[in-house]
């Protein structure tokens, strides 16, 4: 999973959503997030089913979570 994240660049919408959810650290549904964020819902969808694929996110029924935690993200961004 650590390679996957790597993979990331911590510019994309996708690296957003990944830290947004891992930071709420609860279910949440792609129009909660978009909100959340000023995103288009479109662009999240896209952004979470790709994430979905990799394995960095779990769709479940209450909401898409992160399955990183908060030190992952935190290690993305101060790895030099």
């Amino acid at each position: 999973m650590e390679t996957k994240l790597a993979e990331i660049d911590p510019s994309t919408s996708a690296f957003k959503i990944l830290v947004y959810l891992t930071f709420k650290d609860q279910p949440m549904k792609p129009i909660e997030i978009a909100k959340g964020l000023g995103e288009n819902g479109s662009t999240v969808r896209a952004r979470l089913a790709e994430l979905n694929k990799t394995g960095l996110v779990d769709n479940t029924n209450e909401g898409y979570v992160s399955l990183l935690t908060t030190y992952d993200i935190l290690m993305k961004l101060y790895k030099p």
